[in-house]
């Protein structure tokens, strides 16, 4: 499919609807596009989306709603910096590779509270099919290292998904459900409840997508709630809890899939994740705020993989054994932090994190017969840790920040950070420029596992440099923006088939580009356009890194055709990639576009929806032999009370 579609699409889009532009301005606009005034979250000190120093995108509430996404996974299509991908159909497993790192060097934050098990033989990286679309408000991203910030696991990035709050004067609620092709169904509730004083929200959902015979299904329930209230003016007291139960079955990764897998077993799953917590915050005076997070991240895990078959029964040694695990990890921790407004429009934070994980695994490799993959594994981290925005003089913004992570077993890793921003006077023009450094400890199985865990393995690290520009224009309806970015990783853990273990080796340099416009033509039009470039080198080997595409583009068009009609329009294109499988070895995969359309119409406290996911019925592939299903329709229908 040819990459300038993106680029006509919405040429065209935007001469449909010019002529309709004099009869729609004095309409009450819905336009998804907005300032970027608001506050990213992810940040420990207050900062605003038009403050940042580095790479930063936020999908908004409306965003998401207009997009109608079928799974979160497909939320994350049109952001620049980002590939993401899912292993086959519904049942496989959603990663995100953040400016061409690996999938487990990204933070997931739900509300501020980690993710990342690093028990999985993934090494701690986070299946995006997790979670549930319907809860979610808000998805930050930050791109780059954000070791200052959060330690370990951020030496890619941080993502921090934003569930929805109760916002109601009394009492309301929503139910909804929606059918499709291939297996879809999908059921959700939710009531809330609340005054000038406290806001409560309670939820649930069902996901039922995909068939068996289409090479995997999932089935996800999530029930999750929370209440926050302010005993006082200067106080504010929030407590949460989240439940996901994650079944599904999939062709195991590198198999070959539906279309190639010579052994035609699928993988089983089934997931249970348990969050709860508590936010409290105090300010004594207003130059002073203090933080309380306590959090507690539980996983179980049961997945039973059965034997990767080669294409050539006389050589059994080219397959993959067959191996059961049974994963029990936590996370309970603890952040106490306090924000100072000092003079000269200085924001300082400074806090201490206390982290305790305890995971084990009871598991086996059919190698020769059962071989046990049991261990257990305790580590505490204790980070201090600050944070430092500088506005000394209007047009320029100064964020620096440094933690410090003692890990027990472990080697200590220092992570700084400096960034600047400057909007020359009388302008739109701004030019920005960050530095940071990330790492990540070696995950509990690279450490543990009896057959190829290694002990004295070090923590791999990430510097990471970018410089960019934005421009606004045409009364703040259009804006351009660019990034050029550098990221060096060292001690990358790797398989060493000599030793038959995991080794540090591998150092590897991203190079790239990133481009991204926005255009709000209408009131009731918002378009945007991204482009994203990587280069991917490992140092001193000509092996080929798979599924990282040089080239990636998105477009996000959102139009109110009427007051209470909404058309989203999302297209994204995927240059070629490498990957490889066990029949078939290293492959080129070719590129592919990917179209949804969705349509919004509400009714008083009625809703109605209509979807069409990849409407050019593209069956790409984003694994080899892991055929996509191709077009479907989705119909929903919801009320709100």
């Amino acid at each position: 499919m040819n990459r300038y579609l993106l680029v006509g699409a919405m040429a065209v889009l935007s001469a449909l609807v010019a002529p309709r532009s004099h009869a729609q301005q004095e309409e009450t606009p819905t336009a998804v596009y907005t300032l970027p005034t608001e506050e990213v979250s992810a940040y420990r000190t207050p900062v605003q989306l038009r403050e940042t120093s580095q790479g930063v995108s936020v999908i908004g509430e409306k965003e998401i709603s207009a997009r109608n996404a079928a799974s979160a996974v497909e939320l994350f299509q049109q952001i620049p910096g980002i590939q993401i991908d899912q292993v086959g159909n519904a049942g496989g497993q959603g990663n995100i590779y953040l400016r061409g790192s690996e999938p487990n060097h990204t933070l997931i934050l739900i509300d501020g509270v980690r993710l990342n098990d690093p028990t999985n033989n993934r090494g701690g990286g986070y299946d995006l099919s997790t979670l549930d679309p319907s809860s979610i408000e808000r998805i930050e991203i930050i791109r780059g290292a954000g070791s200052a910030l959060y330690g370990a696991d951020a030496m890619g990035g941080i993502v921090n998904i934003v569930t929805k709050l109760g916002k109601v004067d009394g009492v309301g609620g929503s139910v909804r459900g929606e059918v499709g092709g291939q297996g879809y169904r999908q059921g959700q509730g939710a009531v809330s409840f609340g005054s000038n004083r406290f806001q409560g929200r309670i939820g649930a959902s069902k996901l039922k997508d995909g068939k068996k015979q289409d090479g995997g299904e999932l089935d996800l329930t999530t029930f999750h709630g929370s209440l926050s209230f302010q005993p006082s003016g200067a106080s504010d007291i929030r407590v949460y809890a989240r439940y996901n139960d994650r079944e599904s079955t999939a062709f195991p990764e590198s198999s070959g899939g539906l279309r190639l897998a010579v052994n035609r077993d699928l993988e089983t799953r089934d997931a249970k994740e348990t969050i709860y917590g508590v936010d409290f915050s105090f300010e004594p005076t207003e130059k002073i705020e203090l933080n309380l997070k306590l959090a507690n991240y539980k996983r179980d895990e049961d997945k039973n993989t059965p034997a990767i078959a080669p294409a050539d029964p006389s050589d059994p040694f080219t397959g993959i054994p067959a191996a059961t695990s049974s994963i029990d990890f936590e996370r309970r921790s603890t952040l106490i932090s306090a924000l100072f407004r000092l003079p000269f429009n200085t924001d300082l934070t400074v806090g201490y994190e206390h982290l305790r994980e305890v995971g084990k695994n009871r598991g086996t490799l059919d190698f020769f017969g059962p071989q046990p993959r049991d261990f257990d594994l305790t580590r505490t981290t204790k980070s201090p840790f600050a944070e430092m925005k500088i506005k000394p003089i209007e047009p320029i913004v100064v964020h620096l920040g440094i933690r410090r992570d003692s890990i027990s077993d472990q080697n200590s890793e220092t992570s700084p950070s400096a960034g600047v921003r400057f909007t020359f006077p009388g302008t739109k023009t701004t030019l920005k420029a960050h530095y940071a450094e990330g790492f990540k400890p070696p995950s509990f199985f690279a450490l543990g596992d009896p057959i190829s865990g290694n002990p004295d393995l070090l923590s791999e690290t990430s510097k990471s440099t970018e410089i960019g520009f934005e421009q606004g224009f045409w009364g703040d309806r259009a804006s351009f923006g660019a990034a050029l970015f550098k990221t060096q990783y060292k001690n990358l853990i790797d398989f060493d088939f000599a030793t038959f273990r995991l080794v540090n080796r591998n150092r590897v340099n991203a190079d790239g580009a990133e481009l991204e416009f926005k255009l709000r033509p209408l009131d009731r039009l918002n378009i945007a356009l991204s482009y994203t470039f990587v280069d991917l080198e490992i140092e001193d080997s000509d092996i080929n890194l798979r599924n990282r595409p040089k080239h990636r583009a998105g477009l996000s068009v959102n139009y109110a055709v009427l007051e209470n009609l909404q058309l989203a329009f999302n297209a994204a294109y995927v240059g070629k990639a490498f990957d490889s499988s066990i029949p078939t070895g290293e492959v080129k995969l070719d590129s592919y576009t990917r179209l949804d359309v969705a349509l919004t119409y509400k009714w008083r406290k009625l809703s109605a929806t209509f979807a069409i996911d990849n409407l050019l019925d593209d069956h790409y592939e984003q694994f080899v032999g892991f055929e996509q299903p191709g077009i479907r329709a989705r119909v929903g229908v919801g009320y709100n009370f």
